[in-house]
This record gives structure tokens, C-alpha cells and sequence, in this order.
């Protein structure tokens, strides 16, 4: 059994943590075939029906979110479509329990910045309510921002005491 994380496409479904027993799990969670996206930056791999595209599924914007955050190259799988799985590195690893923590369990997120060569993070004041929101805005900061400035996530987890 595979711990792995699904996406649904359809943003009013939660993200779920699913035990995946075997490859036809992964194909139901994703409705086809499977696409194969290694994602290291990540420590993930993603799975996606690789015919959702042709057959007009809709995007999967929070996985893209995630995906474009993490990746060397983000246009290399630009868009995600339907409902995608997360897994570990490779075909057989448990998904990071860094990502669990960050889509299933934390419930604020904040953007810090670095100058270029600095070494303190501070914080932006920047604060959302899903990983997925404070990927895209991170995404959006680094893009404005000037070369060799650093922007990362900083999930805060409530205590369950």
C-alpha cells in the first residue's frame, strides 16, 4: 500500500489521503491511464489520466500550484488535468509527510523573503489559507521580484493539544 495524496480537479472536493494498493488504484483515483510526472524539488511523483486533456476535463489548478512551485522546469507539464495523484519519489514510495503536513493538515500559510546573499528570512506579511493560495502568490512574487531575491512557504500547524 502506497500512502499518496488526490486532488480532485473540482475545487469544492477536499484534497484526501488514500492508501493506493496497486497501479488500477492509482487509474480509478485518476479516471485512465496514467501519466508518470516526476516532480524532485518535490520529492513527489504526480499522476494524471493522460487523456483528461483530450477529453476536455477540466484544469486542475491546485495541483498545478503546487507542481509549478516545486518544479525545475514548470513548462515542461504546464497543465494538469482532472484529478491527480501524489505519491513519493518513484513508483512505489509513501508521499512526503512534508506535503501531507502542508495540504491536508496546516491551516495557515505565510510568505518569507530573502535578499540576494542574506541569510535571515523575514516575513512578508503575506497569509493564506491553503498551500495552494500562497504557491501561486509565491510563484507571482518571485516572477516581480528583483534577481537573487528568495521567497519561500512557511506552514504554521495548529496543536491538536
Amino acid at each position: 500500500m502506497v500512502k499518496s495524496i488526490v486532488i480532485p480537479h473540482d475545487e469544492t472536493r477536499p484534497p484526501r489521503l488514500q492508501e493506493m494498493a496497486d497501479i488500477g488504484a492509482f487509474q480509478e483515483a485518476v479516471g485512465g491511464w496514467l501519466e508518470i510526472i516526476e516532480v524532485p524539488g518535490m520529492g513527489a511523483t504526480i499522476y494524471v489520466n493522460e487523456a483528461a486533456h483530450r477529453e476536455f476535463v477540466p484544469l486542475n489548478t491546485r495541483a498545478m500550484a503546487l507542481a509549478w512551485l516545486y518544479a525545475v522546469d514548470p513548462m515542461r507539464h504546464p497543465l494538469l488535468f482532472g484529478d491527480v495523484v501524489l505519491s513519493g519519489d518513484g513508483n512505489d514510495g509513501d508521499v512526503p509527510e512534508e506535503l501531507v503536513r502542508d495540504v491536508l493538515e496546516a491551516t495557515t500559510f505565510f510568505i518569507d523573503v530573502r535578499a540576494h546573499a542574506g541569510r535571515l528570512w523575514r516575513e512578508t506579511r503575506a497569509q493564506f489559507g491553503t498551500v495552494f493560495e500562497a504557491a501561486v502568490w509565491c510563484m507571482l512574487l518571485t516572477r516581480s521580484a528583483r534577481p537573487g531575491v528568495q521567497f519561500r512557504i512557511r506552514p504554521r500547524v495548529l496543536s491538536s493539544n
